[in-house]
């Protein structure tokens, strides 16, 4: 066998060059401070494996070549997708096509040779039926609903954005309160408290199924699945009746009372007891119900488990499973450890397990059931209460790699990859969040099921969803086992087709749709976003100008300048709160953790800061005397947000609460209490406060919004300004 030279070396990387820019992965890429950069052949041929398109030698590479442009040349994909009144390739021979529209309604004509496929004017998933075979026509509305059209005319909107587990609730004389964590009951009293202040949405953090065999497990944005619903959530007593929730405590052993008092006084959550607390607590009404539940339960519970199918039968069984592999230590082993047979949420060895573990495979759709209920009715009570759109949901950027999702999507999701985020100003080590996502091959010939799925399952219970990272619609960094962040690259996804269906899903139930559009934003993007009728994100500490010199600081921008087609925010749960920012807290954290970039100087960073301070001062307060003060100004800074053109203002719960610490730390884990930090009052009484009054009055004088009337003394807070339901 001859020796390879350097052409052969020449040309199998320009030949592995042609495949990764066939399969939509970006060689080639510019970072943060706008240096070009090149993707290193190994991490190219690490992410074409993982799309299954191997690339290790010149005839891999002419087989992987080979694949996708028979791909592309099918006959008639599961699903096209197109806008109302638009054009759409259809593939396949020409000749008659009829469609048959969700309405009823048909539309019938001939598709010429080269010539594309007027689509309805009518939104919706219609049949299609031409020479080539039947397939689904999902056809979007021009845009997704406006905020405008669901809540008015020129609407100028507020609302709060909440950590549901940070919320407090304990009513007298109800067993159904908080006990070491918030939950949707405490989520249901926010709702109608904040709607009581002329509050028009609630914005929440991600509520996904997670671990029930390892509640220690906490980090909302790493789900199980997005398919379900975090079941520690759930506020049993409202399903099931105050009754039957007594009696379950009832029966916790000695001391479980005391312990969850505790807890529940307590500034962090600490999980794993919590957790296992609540635990033993649905297994005890799941008991119940099981011996003695009344027959319109039953019927319910029947009708619900009907509705969800197969997939809540395999997160179930993922469940019970996870709980039972366990490793020497005693911890559940992940699902790629589990012996061979159940692997395979289809194989014969995990159907037998579900039949002999019946009970326990029930107890887990039961849990699902009653957080589904729960939910649902906090989202039924904030628009009762006057909320114009209720609930915004959070929608994950991507599952844990040994969840219940990735076990049972096996064939749509991305293995011996991380999604992350490169080197940026603000994470100059790069981010690796070590999540799982959808393959885009495995998308587009699946007809989209398994994103339309997990997009229906934010959307079902909310008035909106707020979608986390949409910049990986278009891009996704992805970074292979074992490399560093910053050892990734870029893979291309059909971002129209992606924006298409969240607009038609959010046409369908009357929802908006919000973007997480921070981070290196490619060329355009903002504007795609717009045409499809998504919201952006106008974050207060991103909202600079450009110097007015080189090298001079960039400035704050007034209000009137900011991008209108957003919603904006003093802060997020990853960045400082206002109180932190004034004060310089996240650059202590960093400091002390060792999270300072390579070029980052912490006396630099705190001089850098004051420059901050007062170049914020002085746009906020423009025509103040002196420079800003030494107590942060939250009110001012609340107004100035406030005040922007954007549709809808949210304002974080902990800024409301005039919080000095932030939710999460990025690039912690451990280190920084991430996900267990709880508001200091409770969710009814939050309003109460003079000085979170004084900074939500800041925000409706923003908005041009005249406050409720203030009670008499004494007088239910919870209620007092309430609106009709609209």
């Amino acid at each position: 066998m001859s020796a390879r030279g350097p052409e052969d070396a020449r040309a199998e990387v320009q030949a592995l060059s042609a495949l990764a820019a066939q399969a939509g992965i970006a060689e080639h890429w510019t970072d943060a401070r706008r240096q070009p950069r090149r993707v290193a052949p190994d991490t190219l041929r690490a992410i074409l494996a993982a799309l299954e398109l191997p690339a290790g030698s010149p005839r891999q590479i002419r087989d992987s070549r080979r694949r996708l442009a028979a791909e592309d040349a099918r006959s008639l994909p599961p699903l096209l997708v197109a806008r109302a009144g638009g054009m759409v390739e259809v593939p396949g021979p020409a000749g008659r096509y009829r469609i048959r529209c969700e309405s009823g309604r048909a539309e019938e004509g001939t598709l010429r040779p080269d010539e594309a496929l007027r689509v309805p004017d009518e939104p919706g998933y219609h049949a299609l039926s031409t020479p080539a075979g039947e397939t689904t026509l999902a056809v979007a509305p021009p845009r997704a609903p406006a905020l405008d059209m669901l809540a008015g005319a020129a609407a100028r909107c507020w609302g709060l954005s909440a950590q549901v587990y940070s919320l407090r609730h304990a009513p007298p004389g109800d067993p159904g309160g908080t006990q070491g964590y918030g939950h949707f009951g405490a989520l249901r009293a926010l709702a109608e408290a904040a709607a009581a202040q002329g509050a028009d949405v609630l914005a929440i953090s991600p509520v996904h199924a997670m671990f029930a065999a390892e509640p220690g497990r906490d980090s909302p944005y790493s789900p199980s699945s997005r398919l379900f619903l975090n079941t520690l959530y759930a506020e049993p007593g409202c399903v099931l009746g105050g009754s039957a929730l007594r009696a379950a405590m009832a029966g916790l052993p000695d001391g479980a009372l005391s312990s969850l008092r505790a807890l529940e006084a307590g500034e962090l959550i600490d999980w794993e007891t919590a957790g296992r607390w609540r635990q033993q607590l649905l297994r005890a009404l799941h008991r119940r119900f099981v011996d003695a539940a009344p027959a319109v339960l039953r019927q319910r519970y029947r009708r619900y488990r009907e509705a969800q199918g197969r997939p809540l039968r395999d997160h179930a069984v993922f469940e019970a499973l996870h709980a039972a592999q366990r490793d020497g230590g005693g911890s559940p082993l992940p699902w790629t450890q589990w012996p061979q047979a159940l692997r395979d949420p289809g194989s014969a060895a995990v159907g037998e397990y579900a039949a002999a573990h019946a009970r326990e495979v029930d107890f887990h759709e039961f849990t699902q059931w009653l957080a589904a209920d729960s939910l649902e009715r906090a989202q039924r009570a904030a628009r009762g209460a006057g909320m114009r759109i209720g609930l915004l949901a959070d929608l994950a950027v991507g599952d844990s790699p040994d969840g219940s999702m990735a076990w049972g999507r096996q064939a749509e999701l991305l293995r011996g990859l991380s999604i992350g985020a490169p080197p940026d100003l603000h994470n100059t080590l790069g981010q690796n969040w070590g999540l799982t996502a959808f393959s885009p091959r495995a998308l587009r010939l699946g007809g989209y099921a398994a994103f339309l799925a997990m997009l229906r399952a934010s959307l079902a219970h909310a008035g909106g969803v707020r979608i986390d990272h949409i910049l990986g619609m278009a891009r996704l960094w992805l970074i292979p086992e074992g490399a560093a962040a910053r050892e990734g690259a870029y893979l291309r996804l059909p971002l129209d087709t992606l924006l298409n269906l969240v607009a038609l899903e959010a046409w369908r139930r009357r929802a908006i749709a919000i973007g997480e559009n921070l981070g290196t934003v490619p060329e355009g993007f903002d504007e795609r976003l717009a045409d499809h009728g998504l919201l952006g994100m106008d974050v207060l500490w991103f909202m600079r100008g450009p110097p007015s010199a080189p090298g001079a600081p960039a400035p704050f921008l007034p209000p009137p300048r900011w991008p209108a087609g957003a919603a904006a925010m003093s802060t997020t749960h990853d960045l400082p709160t206002l109180r932190g920012w004034w004060a310089g807290r996240d650059i202590d954290w960093r400091a002390r953790l060792g999270l300072l970039g390579e070029s980052d100087d912490e006396t630099a960073l705190r001089a850098e800061r004051a420059q901050d301070r007062a170049l914020l001062w002085r746009a906020a307060a423009a025509g103040a005397a002196g420079g800003p003060p030494e107590a942060v100004p939250d009110d001012t800074l609340l107004r100035y947000v406030s005040a922007s053109p954007c549709p809808l203002v949210l304002l974080p719960m902990e800024d409301l609460a005039g919080m000095l610490e932030q939710p999460n730390l990025p690039g912690t884990v451990a280190r920084h209490p991430n996900w267990r930090r709880r508001l200091p009052q409770q969710a009814c009484e939050c309003f109460a406060s003079p000085d979170n009054l004084r900074r939500l009055d800041a925000v409706r004088q923003g908005r041009d919004a005249r406050p409720p009337p203030r009670p008499a003394a004494g007088a239910d807070t919870a209620v007092r300004g309430r609106r009709p339901p609209p």
